[in-house]
């Protein structure tokens, strides 16, 4: 916790405090501060009157003697003028300190400390903000000084009202790092159960802006995308950015738009009005990888701070170099890759302003990052089935008269009715508006997706036939016949999915 930047803040300007005061004000200046001024969840949970209080500056004259070190602990019993300050936030004195009290008994380290200072006279003054306290001054004097009168009490309080005031920053700051926090964590749902790939683990930095996240998104034809994020800025001001990037990719996702697009549309700036007087919103960096197990090949397009490592089952390890350099007006760069089966994928993005903190020669590993692992599976050729198909009305026939055989191997011949109609209005459409070859490819995953691809980069779209018109409704059809069905572009020209369930049940 000392190495925290608030501890490190709230021990500075509670140091800087007595300081001031001694040998100003008093002999002795000793600051406790409240565990809900140094950590985000005793900042989100705990109240004034239960509070455990640290001890966090300490300074006095001719040598004096402290009860607790920096940083430890310092229990605050009640019944003493220390806890009575806390609960009623009003400050005090007691002088001359006596001899023998009930008080004391209930503090004997203090007590004993005070009595080896030949302390006889005490201030204590709360650390208030908020209606909340967030610290505790005492101040002492010793033998051979005058006792504290009230115009020591009212500057040893207008010298303690600074430190409050900072304490109380340093708390909403945590308050606000605490909510981005938890914000973070309930976006960062446990990954799907995908074919493609298995060990998948995910992990944001646990100090830091909360703006980190990972995410697992499932594709179409058993594919799947994997990204890595980080955006800056801290508290909810990071986690909704962070929030905001994420629906983005998965919207663009869902579109199946390439990685390079992707990250270029959800890496752009939002426009703003004109007479807009905040600064845009912080920069986000990112990595998002599409592996296709049939293929065993991914893609990937990251910024700067982010990369892609590749682990073989050997254990040899890669980070994949950029094969496409980014365009004038792009900040991306593009990988392509083949991944040998078993393979651990493992992508990094740095936290920019760590990144910027680092000491010259830090290398990013060294930085915090967003870290998302997972090894791949590659879909056995088993369960593949690809044909080509000449461009020509026979291979109607053709096309479901193989869909129906494979079916029949696959031990599935419920689908065959459902299927080889799917495959005979995709073929038919892409003969109709194509004039290149033709494949029809099966995939046998959780689903049975049906692939037909061909050179045409029209869209398919399904009509509106009249109701006495004999033709126009093959992707209405589509539609009602399976669990989702979408076009994928590739650069010979598109491919036009399906997805059916693999057992009537699921439907």
């Amino acid at each position: 916790m000392a190495d925290d930047p608030s501890t490190v803040d709230a021990f500075r300007v509670t140091q800087q405090l007595v300081d001031s005061a001694v040998p100003a004000v008093a002999d002795i200046a000793v600051v406790e501060v409240a565990e809900s001024a140094l950590c985000e969840h005793s900042a989100l949970s705990q109240t004034c009157g239960e509070a455990s209080f640290r001890r966090a500056a300490f300074r006095g004259v001719h040598h004096a003697e402290s009860a607790y070190r920096i940083g430890e602990a310092s229990p605050v019993p009640s019944g003493t003028p220390y806890r009575r300050s806390i609960r009623d936030m009003r400050s005090r004195i007691v002088s001359p300190v006596p001899k023998r009290a009930a008080w004391l008994e209930r503090d004997r380290v203090r007590a004993g400390v005070m009595r080896e200072n030949r302390v006889h006279s005490l201030m204590v003054v709360p650390l208030t903000a908020n209606h909340s306290v967030l610290g505790l001054v005492a101040f002492y004097r010793r033998a051979g000084s005058s006792p504290f009168r009230q115009t020591d009490l009212r500057a040893a309080t207008e010298l303690a009202q600074n430190a409050a005031r900072t304490l109380g920053a340093i708390r909403r700051d945590l308050q606000e790092q605490g909510m981005g926090r938890r914000f973070q964590h309930i976006l960062l749902a446990q990954p799907p159960r995908l074919s493609a790939l298995e060990d998948i683990h995910g992990h944001v930095p646990e100090k830091g802006t909360p703006g980190g996240w990972f995410d697992v998104i499932r594709l179409p034809s058993a594919r799947v995308g994997l990204v890595a994020g980080f955006c800056s800025g801290s508290g909810i001001a990071a986690a909704a950015a962070m929030s905001q990037q994420r629906a983005q990719i998965r919207a663009l996702s869902a579109q199946d738009m390439d990685p390079g697009e992707v990250l270029t549309r959800s890496l752009e700036p939002a426009a703003r009005e004109p007479d807009a007087k905040d600064p845009p919103s912080a920069a986000a960096h990112c990595v998002y990888a599409v592996y296709d197990p049939v293929t065993r090949h991914c893609t990937a397009a990251h910024t700067g701070l982010a990369h892609v490592t590749v682990v073989d089952a050997g254990g040899a390890q890669s980070i994949v170099p950029s094969t496409q350099a980014p365009a004038a007006h792009e900040t991306y760069d593009v990988t392509e890759f083949d991944v040998p089966p078993g393979s651990l994928l493992a992508l990094t993005c740095a936290n920019p302003h760590e990144l910027q903190d680092d000491a010259p020669g830090h290398q990013a590993p060294t930085t915090p990052a967003v870290t998302l692992t997972a090894r791949t599976r590659a879909t056995p050729p088993t369960d593949i089935a690809t044909w080509n198909l000449p461009n020509e009305p026979s291979a109607v026939a053709d096309a479901r008269a193989r869909t129906a055989a494979q079916l029949t191997s696959w031990k599935l011949p419920d689908l065959s009715f459902t299927a080889t109609l799917v495959v005979s209005e995709l073929v038919t459409n892409a003969i109709r508006y194509s004039t290149g070859p033709i494949q029809l490819r099966l995939i046998r995953d959780h689903t049975l997706i049906c692939e037909v691809s061909d050179t045409s980069r029209a869209a398919p779209h399904a009509g509106e036939p009249a109701p006495n018109e004999q033709s126009g409704r093959g992707l209405s059809i589509v539609a009602h016949l399976t669990h989702g069905y979408g076009t994928r572009y590739t650069t010979t020209g598109k491919i036009v999915w399906t997805e059916l369930s693999l057992y009537e049940t699921d439907s």
